[in-house]
């Protein structure tokens, strides 16, 4: 089925089969570090007031991103941070989107 198409119009094709966005966010194998805190982290949200008496999710609480990452013998650099901070980004559209 894929026969003559590149491979960026395939792989376009077959998420489109799949019901993914196009622009899901996709992480290789190298960054288990960063997949596995996210997961240990996925609960640890700051929370701010939204009208009367509502909360909703605004940030990832950083301390307790940095001390989980500690306790499972990562060492939170730049490099992972930034990938975080896309997880999170994305996370927080789905959320209000749902919302």
């Amino acid at each position: 089925m894929a026969e003559g198409m590149s491979r960026k119009e395939a792989v376009a094709g077959a998420r489109e089969m799949m019901g993914l966005e196009a622009d899901s966010v996709i992480l290789p194998a190298s960054e288990r570090p960063l997949i596995r805190l996210a997961l240990a982290v996925a609960g640890q949200w700051r929370m701010g007031p939204v009208g009367l008496g509502g909360m909703r999710p605004i940030a990832l609480d950083m301390v307790a991103v940095d001390v989980t990452a500690r306790w499972l013998g990562i060492t939170p650099d730049a490099r992972l941070l930034e990938g975080l901070a896309i997880i999170e980004r994305e996370a927080l559209k789905l959320m209000r989107k749902d919302q």
